[in-house]
């Protein structure tokens, strides 16, 4: 398990007059990823709000943001929470990122591009960096965008499509999953050999790779859902 390496944790107070919903949003999809909000708890608009100096405006433009990815969930009368994560539902999503990314090792190596397969090396190389100065947020960062690289490389608006619904859910498993990873270097060498898999046309390997590195961590982040 990983426990050298903290998640980096935002800054806290006043956000700058200039700054945008958005900047309130990736400030709260840090807090989620790294842990400060939990699934199912609770988020306060007025306390939020008061804790960045900015009106309640932006906070609701945010909220509406990472609910559509995901991340939080609206309930009528009762609020916003951090979308909740059952050991069910972690059961399911793995079952359904396995499926769905094999497929996509499947079709990428039949029509992925070198300029495609480059894009994927250089988010790797992104992950060596993380590793090295001890970013957790980065490295969560790298690893969804090196799985929405492997899905675009399949070439299927379908899958796509079907990926990007579900990507908050997928970040927090991701979250979930690396921190019981022996040392956050470990993704980027899971992520090199599946590369190697893909450009030599392996693609057996390519697709027991992606399975083990999507089941890596899985036992530990289970054992911590309620």
């Amino acid at each position: 398990m990983i426990s050298m390496l903290q998640p980096e944790k935002p800054v806290r107070g006043p956000i700058e007059r200039s700054s945008t919903s958005a900047k309130v949003a990736e400030y709260l999809r840090q807090r989620i990823t790294d842990g400060t909000l939990k699934p199912g708890q609770r988020i306060n608009e007025l306390t939020l709000a008061a804790e960045l100096g900015v009106s309640r405006s932006p906070v609701r433009e945010a909220l509406a943001m990472l609910a559509g990815e995901g991340l939080v969930r609206v309930t009528p009368y009762k609020g916003t929470f951090v979308t909740p994560l059952s050991r069910e539902r972690f059961r399911d999503l793995l079952d359904f990122r396995v499926a769905l990314e094999q497929f996509a090792v499947r079709r990428a190596i039949e029509r992925a591009t070198p300029k495609e397969l480059q894009r994927l090396a250089a988010v790797i190389d992104e992950m060596r960096e993380h590793a090295r100065s001890g970013n957790f947020l980065g490295a969560v960062e790298s690893d969804l965008r090196a799985h929405e690289v492997l899905v675009s490389m399949a070439a299927s608006p379908l899958l796509e499509q079907t990926f990007q619904q579900l990507l908050g859910e997928f970040r927090l498993y991701i979250a979930a999953t690396i921190r019981h990873y022996e040392g956050i270097d470990e993704l980027a060498t899971e992520h090199a050999a599946l590369l190697a898999a893909i450009r030599a046309r392996r693609r057996s390997r390519a697709v027991s790779i992606i399975e083990r590195h999507i089941v890596h961590g899985f036992a530990g982040a289970l054992e911590e859902l309620a």
